[in-house]
């Protein structure tokens, strides 16, 4: 009992000594990371497949990429406080899965293609340490995040374009935790809220020369439509310091969302025209709303100034 006592007592001056000699720092770093990108247009299409036992969406390909995410982080432990800029960005071109369904005893399975998807996450975080003597076992505090969302897709006569620019808050927390005086456990989460306008833009058209015959299809909204993400990011990393001023780390990243509209009221328009005749049609078109994960490991090399 009094190893224990006399234990806690030297880590508790310790962090004391440490967090009164600190001086101001500044690190600033990049991650090396293999994403996974699962995009929320994705999700919803398995979604909507659920309610139909003869139909299975599966398989999403072309959807992992290496990014570099990049990080500068002022902190003041004499203050108590930190400020942390990270920026990523993440793009998959042509991601694709199976539609496979039964009708009858005959089993179907197609190819079909997503959008083009891209995402990036902006966050500027202010962080609070409560006590002198946890040091940095724990702090938390507020941020904001900036979510830019863009899907894209053109080929022939036929194009799309989806872009959400939203920003909002986020409450913050992390802790670390020595193991030796160079090698430290790194926790971290966001619990995020963000919003932001969303302009949509929807054209396809068919021409058959030999019936003379035309198709065109286009979307209309109302101007007003509000995407949604609110979701979280957790981080857990093995960090090692070396030469004082740099660190080495390997980790895992997971970000999730649940993504909504607000306000959506977009109608999908219907022309026909033949050497017959021609006519029209109007259909009010409704969305689901879909989970999007980006999620992988990564290795972060990183400089103290």
């Amino acid at each position: 009992m009094k190893k224990i006592t006399l234990t806690i007592t030297i880590f508790l001056l310790n962090s004391v000594i440490n967090a009164q000699t600190s001086k101001p720092t500044f690190e600033t770093g990049i991650r090396v990371q293999k994403a996974e990108f699962i995009p929320y247009d994705y999700s919803r299409n398995v979604t909507d497949a659920e309610p139909f036992p003869n139909v299975k969406i599966q398989n999403l390909r072309n959807n992992t990429k290496t990014i570099n995410p990049f990080f500068l982080i002022y902190k003041d432990l004499q203050r108590g406080f930190s400020i942390e800029f990270d920026y990523s960005k993440i793009q998959i071109e042509r991601p694709n899965f199976d539609n496979e369904f039964l009708i009858g005893n005959r089993f179907y399975r197609f190819k079909n293609y997503l959008a083009n998807n891209e995402r990036s996450d902006i966050k500027l975080n202010f962080f609070f340490y409560p006590s002198q003597q946890l040091n940095e076992y724990f702090s938390f505090g507020i941020g904001i995040r900036k979510i830019d969302r863009i899907r894209n897709a053109s080929e022939h006569l036929y194009s799309i374009e989806e872009k959400i620019l939203s920003m909002g808050p986020q409450f913050v927390m992390k802790s670390k935790i020595p193991i030796t005086e160079k090698l430290s456990i790194n926790l971290g989460l966001d619990l995020y809220h963000t919003q932001g306008r969303r302009n949509y833009s929807y054209s396809s058209s068919h021409y058959s020369p030999q019936g003379n015959y035309s198709f065109l299809e286009t979307v209309k909204g109302n101007g007003k439509t509000i995407g949604i993400f609110q979701g979280y990011e957790a981080n857990v990393s093995l960090k090692y310091n070396f030469l004082e001023n740099f660190n080495l780390a390997f980790g895992y990243n997971y970000n999730y969302s649940y993504f909504k509209y607000q306000n959506l009221d977009d109608y999908t328009y219907y022309f026909n025209f033949s050497s017959a005749s021609s006519d029209y049609a109007v259909q009010n078109t409704k969305y689901s709303n879909g989970k999007e994960i980006i999620r992988g490991f990564y290795i972060s090399a990183s400089t103290v100034f």
